[in-house]
């Protein structure tokens, strides 16, 4: 079986959450920041490379949150794992997506928690436990659990 590492931000800016809005097969959805680890990267420099590409941002001390594990029938096993991102450098804006995929990398959008539950979201399984986290403080790192779908 294949596994896949991922890594996924979670920051605020201005009260509302960063999203990168995706488009694949004329569908649009929208997911956090982030990607693929490669090669010997750990998960924090896949993390740091991620934001610099996708946002144009350097991180400072990124916080892990979330584990989350999904089995996909197509990809195999992939591990995502979150972080809380409160410090960077730069100011957030669309840069690339270098990698070659089915979807595509259209704009940074900033949404409301309301807004989630309005547009596609991947995981949707997250948005409660990121919003009443949020307001809690992100006390723990949490383990998700297992999913066989998006």
């Amino acid at each position: 079986m294949r596994i896949n590492i991922r890594v996924a931000a979670i920051i605020f800016k201005d009260g509302k959450l960063v999203t990168t809005k995706m488009r694949k097969r004329g569908k649009v959805y929208y997911v956090l920041p982030g990607g693929g680890v490669e090669g010997d990267e750990t998960i924090y420099e896949g993390l740091k490379r991620e934001l610099e590409e996708e946002l144009n941002i350097g991180i400072i001390d990124p916080r892990l949150i979330y584990i989350k594990e999904f089995h996909l029938e197509e990809t195999g096993r992939i591990l995502e794992f979150y972080f809380h991102v409160t410090d960077y450098v730069g100011k957030i804006k669309k840069g690339f997506d270098p990698e070659e995929k089915e979807s595509v990398f259209e704009e940074v959008s900033l949404l409301d928690f309301s807004e989630l539950s309005e547009v596609i979201f991947y995981p949707k399984q997250l948005i409660k436990t990121l919003e009443s986290d949020m307001n809690e403080g992100f006390l723990e790192v949490k383990y998700l659990g297992l999913q066989k779908e998006l």
